[in-house]
Order: structure tokens, then C-alpha cells, then sequence
């Protein structure tokens, strides 16, 4: 009997302490659930899955995105782009948008791609407001220049030697079938067709220049940037050869009509092929070394 009462108490005391001790085991469980905020910032940073849905703030998760990407591309933006320390904003815009083709399906490393140009910019922007012009690009530089024509002025832009040929090929040849034909039936056909082949041709290289919102992505910013590449090709070219002609051709056969001026008749025979180089040169020019 005195063992029975003895073990009773024990028995007791046993089941009293496991409630403590499952208590215990509970609360460690749930803080071993629970990530501390290292862990959590750890796991955006490397791209854990387990922990995605953590709530973090949008400037931290994009910070450590991009100095996770690309072996940290925060320290190297020139690098992350892949462009020469100091390149011009157009080559770096034309970078940036090429990152997004590539990496439009890894949100971290586009990311990183947005801070890198954003870094960019901003040191471009500093340098300026401190009077350093060294490594500030042309487009920051002017930033605050007008163009005569607003948005719709040439911009400088130098095109590839191989699309420098081609244009230039398309020039000559209007050239030169406008003089191996018989001044008698002369027309001005050959440098309207060369003129629709510049039209093409400066489209392409817009194209090429400034891609534009890829249409997997967004398709109504798609075509509404090509839309926009259609009438700048048409601006660009057709105005330049409309301003050429008028000046070259037609008002001065209405100077020579209207005030009864004699012309010379070798002049009156060459005159398509005056106009047709005119043309055609500015337009070689305008395709090469403008956009």
C-alpha cells in the first residue's frame, strides 16, 4: 500500500509536467515557422520560393534583387548592362531595353537591370548639377534644349557600316539611272522610288535603335510605338525630299515662268538629274547618320 501512494504522487507529478513540456514543444514549432527577418531578407535576396509570399517592402525587395543579380549589379550598373563605362544614353536606353527582351521572365534580374539604369542616370544627373560634363551623356547635356522642330527634328544617330552601304546603294543607282537616260523623256521616277526605298529603310533603322515595349508583354504599347516609327519614317524622309524639290525644281521653273527668264538649254536637259543628286544625296545622308 505504501508503494501504491508512493507512485501516485509520481504519477501525478508526471502528467502535471507534460503539459508544460508539450507547451514547450509547441512554442518551439511555431518559432521554428515563424522566419526571423534575416532569414526573410536572406530568402528575397536568393530567390527562395518557400518564402516568396513574406511580406517585405517594395524598395528592399528590389535592392536585394539587384545585388543578387548578375553578381551584383548595383556595384557595377555599366557592367550589368553591359555597356563602356560613359557610353551615351541612347546606347545605354537601347541596353536597357535589351535586358528586358532577355530577362522578361525573371523578375529578379529585371530588377536589377531597372536599378542599374536608374544608378546610371542618376550619377549622369549629379555629375551635371555639379558642373562635370566629362561623363555626362548628350542627351542629359541638352536635356534642357528645344529642337527647332520639337520632337520631330533629326537626332543624331550613326548607322552600321553594312546599312551605311545599302543606303548609299539605293542613292546612286536613282543617280545614275537618271543620267544614263536621254535628256528628252528625263522624269524624276527614279528618286521618287529611292525616296519610298529611304522611307523603308529609316523605319528599319528605328527598329533597330529603339525597339520599343515588346509585344509579348504589352501588344497595345507594341503597336502603338510602331505606329509611331511608321510616321517618323514617313516625316523624316518625305519632308526632307518635299523641301528639297520645292526648292530645287519647282520654284525655279516658277521664277523662270513667271518672270520670263532664259534658261540655258543645257541646264533645262539636266536639270532632273541636279534635283535627282540633290535628293538622293540628302536622303543618303539623312539614313546614315540620322533617325
Amino acid at each position: 500500500m505504501m508503494s501504491l501512494t508512493a507512485a501516485v504522487p509520481c504519477v501525478a507529478r508526471a502528467s502535471a509536467s507534460r503539459p508544460r513540456d508539450a507547451g514547450r514543444g509547441a512554442n518551439k514549432s511555431v518559432s521554428q515557422k515563424v522566419p526571423s527577418p534575416r532569414l526573410a531578407a536572406a530568402a528575397a535576396v536568393f530567390g527562395s520560393r518557400a518564402n516568396a509570399n513574406l511580406t517585405m517592402s517594395r524598395g528592399s525587395v528590389l535592392a536585394r534583387a539587384a545585388a543578387a543579380a548578375d553578381g551584383g549589379a548595383s556595384e557595377d550598373p555599366w557592367k550589368a548592362l553591359g555597356v563602356p563605362a560613359g557610353s551615351d544614353a541612347e546606347e545605354v536606353k537601347k541596353a536597357l531595353n535589351r535586358k528586358k527582351l532577355l530577362y522578361k521572365t525573371e523578375p529578379a534580374k529585371l530588377a536589377a537591370m531597372e536599378v542599374a539604369y536608374e544608378s546610371i542616370v542618376q550619377a549622369s544627373l549629379a555629375a551635371r548639377l555639379r558642373g562635370d560634363t566629362s561623363g555626362v551623356g548628350k542627351g542629359v547635356l541638352k536635356g534642357d534644349t528645344v529642337p527647332l522642330f520639337g520632337p520631330w527634328a533629326p537626332i543624331y544617330s550613326e548607322a552600321p557600316l553594312k546599312d551605311k552601304k545599302v543606303n548609299v546603294a539605293i542613292s546612286v543607282a536613282a543617280i545614275a539611272i537618271t543620267l544614263c537616260t536621254p535628256g528628252t523623256i528625263r522624269t524624276l521616277q527614279p528618286v521618287i522610288y529611292a525616296t519610298i526605298f529611304h522611307v523603308f529603310r529609316m523605319f528599319m533603322k528605328l527598329v533597330d535603335v529603339d525597339p520599343g515595349p515588346s509585344a509579348n508583354i504589352d501588344k497595345d504599347a507594341a503597336v502603338k510605338h510602331n505606329n509611331k516609327r511608321f510616321a517618323r519614317s514617313f516625316a523624316l524622309v518625305l519632308g526632307t525630299f518635299a523641301v528639297i524639290l520645292g526648292a530645287t525644281y519647282y520654284v525655279p521653273n516658277l521664277i523662270f515662268e513667271t518672270f520670263s527668264v532664259k534658261v540655258p538649254v543645257w541646264y533645262l536637259l539636266n536639270q532632273e538629274v541636279f534635283v535627282t543628286a540633290l535628293i538622293a544625296t540628302a536622303l543618303a545622308v539623312l539614313t546614315c547618320f540620322y533617325r
